[in-house]
């Protein structure tokens, strides 16, 4: 590849980065341990409020058994803030989002937490990739599962709707 102008290199490196930011929010709702996996440098930490603290691939081979016992979940990230510090690291900040369906003693939840990704990425072998992670909390709301689907607008079974699985049967896995 022909040298680049330094700001052009930089857009790519952004893309890339935002790349397995979308991977692992992907790979984490779909209970994808492989995928989850790819983001990740293979010596990476992961610090996971305070109930983990370690191997990032550990986490995953422990954190998948639970993921695929959970009903919905979904990560929704937000703005990536990106400090460079030299071409092959940056620290990267992301806003998240997520949603989660648990189950506490005899009651169903679904709890909605506000937080932030606090990421140190690496380019080895010319991919950027996690090499510690700190998992920020900033906000929590549980609250009684009460799905109405819009007011009865949309009814599961009904053929054509679709409803997310955990796992490959999940419709994303699915080429049309």
């Amino acid at each position: 590849m022909p040298d680049l102008d330094p700001r052009l290199a930089r857009l790519f490196d952004k893309d890339q980065i935002r790349d397995v930011l979308a991977t692992y929010a992907r790979g984490v709702d779909r209970g994808d341990g492989p995928m989850l996996k790819s983001c990740y440098h293979p010596d990476a930490i992961e610090e996971h409020g305070g109930r983990y603290t370690g191997n990032a691939y550990e986490y995953v081979d422990g954190a998948i058994p639970r993921i695929r016992q959970m009903d919905a979940m979904q990560h929704v990230l937000g703005t990536s803030y990106f400090d460079f510090v030299t071409d092959e690291l940056a620290y990267v900040e992301t806003y998240i989002v997520t949603l989660a369906r648990v189950k506490v003693a005899d009651k169903v939840l679904d709890t909605f937490t506000g937080g932030r990704l606090i990421d140190r990425f690496e380019r080895r072998a010319g991919l950027w990739k996690i090499a510690h992670r700190r998992t920020i909390f900033d906000w929590n709301r549980d609250t009684p599962m009460r799905q109405g689907w819009v007011g009865g607008m949309f009814v599961p079974g009904t053929p054509g709707m679709r409803l997310g699985v955990k796992g490959e049967s999940d419709p994303s896995y699915e080429r049309f």
